[in-house]
């Protein structure tokens, strides 16, 4: 099969391998699509875990034909989180292209209970059902209520389809972006408002965010936001930093804050997303992406292409 390999820092190909073998309790997928991601730029910048096929959001069809999305967080099924149904927290997890080969390629092979079917949502774009499904866990554990009040630090596709999903909710979304063509694409998307980091949140809300989502990276969003968020608010830490960042414990204290954050989600969770997509309550198809063959990967991967008026590359496979 055709299969993007990372091999080491910077070292990404497209290679013929084998076909993978399922192993008990597996099924194999024929892959229809995958869509890039930031992990997966990553991996293949520094080649951690290498020799390993990238790509954790993918959309295939199982040998009887029943198309299916892949929920990548695959647990022991052991410990205590396992048991309680969060895969996603298990100590030693192994991610789907991440910690096992991925879906940049023709054939995945990947635990039964880890393909949820598609039901007739277009399984071309049936890989952005990811990134929603961990934008459902990370809103579960913000508890975003109608009527409230959030501001999303990041304009990216998280950041996109996190305001729809607080919208949804019966939330006023504002989007703090420092790109002025993202801001303008946020607006154009649904948020209620959109604004640079230097300007006032809390007069485009008509108040202090109750809740904070942030999906920039680095200190100085994560940093924003604790500083932004209202008395007895929540700060959801969604994208990492490099190097430590010290906290304020008085911050946190004093104004009763709750600072949290999450990676993935359950299958649970990733069966709602599939289902939201395809009634279009979050409407996914809209999130604005291209569409790439499998040959230009190795490219995309090391030399992005960026484009404020593109959120994700989808890659399609079996055509």
């Amino acid at each position: 099969m055709r299969a993007v390999r990372i091999d080491g820092p910077e070292r990404v190909a497209l290679v013929e391998m084998p076909r993978p073998a399922p192993g008990p309790g597996e099924v194999l997928v024929r892959v229809r699509s995958s869509a890039l991601c930031a992990v997966d730029r990553r991996l293949a910048r520094y080649g951690a875990g290498s020799p390993r096929v990238p790509g954790h959001e993918i959309s295939g069809t199982l040998e009887d034909g029943t198309e299916v999305g892949v929920h990548p967080n695959v647990g022991c099924g052991r410990c205590e989180w396992c048991l309680a149904g969060f895969v996603n927290r298990c100590p030693d997890h192994q991610d789907v292209g991440r910690d096992r080969d991925g879906g940049l390629a023709e054939w995945i092979a990947v635990p039964a209970e880890h393909v949820v079917p598609l039901d007739g949502f277009d399984p071309l774009l049936a890989p952005l059902v990811e990134p929603l499904s961990t934008i459902l866990h990370a809103r579960s554990l913000l508890d975003v209520r109608e009527g409230q009040r959030v501001a999303v630090v990041g304009a990216g596709p998280l950041g996109i389809l996190g305001t729809w999903t607080f919208r949804r909710d019966g939330a006023r979304v504002a989007v703090v972006q420092r790109s002025e063509a993202r801001r303008r694409l946020a607006l154009d998307l649904g948020a209620d408002a959109a604004l640079a980091p230097g300007e006032d949140v809390a007069g485009a809300l008509g108040g202090p965010p109750h809740a904070i989502l942030v999906t920039a990276p680095g200190v100085e969003p994560l940093a924003w936001a604790l500083e932004h968020v209202a008395e007895g608010g929540a700060v959801h830490a969604f994208a990492g930093t490099r190097g430590g960042m010290p906290v304020d414990a008085n911050l946190v204290h004093y104004r009763h804050l709750r600072l949290i954050g999450s990676t993935g989600c359950t299958v649970g969770e990733f069966r709602h997303a599939v289902e939201l997509a395809r009634a279009g309550e979050i409407p996914v198809a809209d999130l604005p992406h291209v569409v790439v063959p499998l040959e230009r990967v190795p490219e995309l991967l090391l030399h992005p292409e960026p484009d404020p008026a593109v959120l994700k590359v989808v890659v399609r496979i079996d055509v």
